[in-house]
């Protein structure tokens, strides 16, 4: 087994949050998913990766890996569970069922539960036989039941109101998304609102009114950039009724 395709593996089931170990005496790894161990040989895609030399087919092996449980659940079993979560837009092979909201950051539709994610693919739409309008509605539907369930908390800096939530889910930044953000967090933080997402499980909200917050969050973005195993981006978003936009981004080299 290549050590390099052993090490790329190891690395992409890193950063989707699943845990992995080597098992000598099988010779394959012992992939935890979905409350389900999965014993998994590499021989396949070191020969692919070889023949290729693209790290992508290590994200494409994972892909089936991931869904291959998933698929065995029904629509009902797993529509609880579908959610969107935010995702960088660097991937080498771009992720399924992802729409821009920026040029260096996705929102993807998936699977999440407290100890995994699995990205939606269209194989796995058709297996559901559900349509694509039914899946964002339900993602939807999750995302604001979850920022409802979430706890909204606060600091005050030199008058200004620096806001973030308590969720259990590992999609913290992808809270953003969901449709009753204003009428969750108004009330506390005011509205329009700025936000920095610079990991998986990361948000800071506070009232676009308070530029000033603009420079005292910028060294903790960075280090949590380049820190954490699920980066997203140094950006900083304007949310209003219009919508979610970007409006800078701190320089991983000047902060």
């Amino acid at each position: 087994m290549s050590d390099l395709v052993a090490k790329l593996f190891e690395q992409e089931l890193r950063r989707r949050g699943v845990e992995c170990g080597f098992d000598d005496e099988q010779q394959r790894y012992r992939v935890h998913h979905c409350g389900r161990e999965l014993l998994v040989s590499l021989d396949n895609l070191a020969r692919d990766y070889d023949r290729e030399r693209d790290e992508g087919c290590v994200a494409s092996f994972v892909d089936n890996l991931l869904s291959a449980y998933v698929e065995q659940q029904s629509w009902e079993e797993m529509r609880s569970s579908i959610m969107f979560t935010l995702e960088p837009s660097d991937y080498a092979e771009p992720l399924p069922l992802r729409t821009p909201i920026s040029e260096r950051v996705d929102k993807v539709l998936a699977v999440v539960r407290v100890e995994r994610i699995s990205f939606i693919t269209p194989t796995l739409v058709n297996t559901w036989q559900v349509s694509l309008a039914e899946l964002v509605a339900t993602a939807s539907r999750n995302q604001a039941a979850a920022l409802a369930a979430a706890k909204l908390e606060h600091t005050d800096i030199d008058g200004m109101r620096l806001g973030f939530l308590g969720t259990e889910l590992p999609i913290k930044a992808a809270l953003i998304l969901a449709p009753n953000l204003r009428e969750v967090v108004s009330s506390v933080l005011g509205w329009p609102l700025c936000a920095v997402i610079p990991d998986r499980d990361f948000l800071y909200l506070w009232g676009s009114r308070d530029r000033g917050l603009l420079d005292r969050v910028g060294r903790t973005v960075v280090k949590e950039f380049t820190t954490a195993p699920y980066p997203i981006t140094t950006e900083v978003f304007e949310i209003n009724d219009d919508g979610i936009k970007p409006i800078g981004a701190y320089s991983t080299e000047s902060v």
